[in-house]
């Protein structure tokens, strides 16, 4: 693990605002309740039975917590404003239901077996990485914030052997509570790791851990990020009927060790899912900020491709518009 103090005029440097996290928190009994059940169950039965069983589940969840339901119905409505395209409310949030079920499911499986995978996960744009790597250069991978895409990027890059370090902080996981923390977030984080190193920044301590990932890139190493997350100096995006914001340290430190740089997005397949990896010129004349917006543009169109691999209630998008005082990155052209 490593920490070290924080450069104050580092634009890399993350500072996470510490909101004093409670003991315990309500969700902490549910999530309790059903790593139990995934446990087993991820044991038991074929993924196509599993699938199945998440959806019935996903129905059952909907209909006997109807507050969860509609205040989730009132966020998507908010956040698709009056884009027809997308499914309606009620469909959207049985659908999220049922990806959250079954990336817990996932967990599971992996929690008994590191190299079991889903029936199909295939690549686009793989080659493309190959090729980086096999010229001796660095490669950062800047992950959309979808359902799952973490985690089936760290499969494929251990099906691959690609030497993967992933910048993570401490209080990475699903709970927000001091006891799901010590039991839920660690037990994925475990899992987690058994697919490439963590490197672990915590609220105040980041310059080292950014200096060592910069280290692996010129080593020809390859470093994931997430594309969203708490920043020092976040920029924020128009995105959909509300604003995102991003933290931009994956375009820095490619531009700053001449590593490629490649927005990762997952999607479902009809046997499984693909993992996409489409390269992004890095080269210095694009800022940070234009490369966001880029970014930005690519989380848009796979949330219109796959709504329930996208969460609305993401800390990182709000809706209306945006707050005063703040960084405004430019829209994609």
């Amino acid at each position: 693990m490593v920490r070290t103090g924080a450069s104050e005029g580092d634009p890399l440097a993350s500072e996470h605002r510490d909101d004093g996290w409670p003991i315990v928190e309500a969700g902490d009994a549910a999530l309790g309740m059903t790593e139990m059940a995934h446990a087993v169950l991820g044991r038991l039965l074929p993924d196509p039975v599993a699938d199945r069983l998440t959806h019935s589940l996903a129905r059952t969840a909907t209909s006997i917590r109807p507050g969860k339901r509609q205040a989730l119905e009132a966020l998507y409505t908010q956040f698709i404003g009056t884009r027809s395209a997308l499914p309606p409310p009620e469909v959207y949030v049985r659908a999220l239901i049922a990806t959250h079920l079954q990336q817990r499911m996932i967990y599971a499986r992996l929690g008994a077996d590191a190299g079991w995978r889903p029936h199909s996960l295939d690549t686009e744009g793989s080659a493309e990485v190959e090729a980086a790597l096999s010229s001796g250069g660095g490669v950062v991978l800047w992950l959309l914030p979808l359902e799952m895409n973490a985690l089936l990027v760290r499969m494929v890059c251990r099906d691959r052997a690609w030497p993967l370090t992933f910048m993570s902080h401490w209080r990475h996981g699903p709970s927000r509570s001091r006891i799901g923390q010590a039991l839920f977030n660690a037990r994925d984080c475990r899992i987690e790791s058994r697919f490439g190193r963590r490197l672990i920044m915590t609220e105040n301590d980041t310059a080292k851990p950014l200096a060592e990932a910069a280290r692996i890139l010129r080593d020809g190493g390859i470093v994931g990020f997430r594309g969203i997350g708490w920043a020092k100096r976040p920029v924020h995006y128009q995105f959909f009927e509300g604003h995102l914001h991003l933290a931009l340290g994956a375009p820095i430190m490619a531009q700053r060790t001449g590593a490629a740089l490649f927005v990762v997005s997952s999607c479902r397949t009809d046997a499984g899912f693909r993992v996409c990896f489409t390269a992004v010129d890095a080269a210095r004349q694009h800022s940070p900020e234009a490369l966001g917006a880029a970014f930005v543009a690519h989380l848009e169109r796979a949330v219109i491709a796959a709504p329930s691999l996208w969460s609305v209630m993401s800390r990182q998008w709000q809706p209306g518009p945006f707050p005063p005082n703040v960084k405004m990155g430019p829209r994609a052209s």
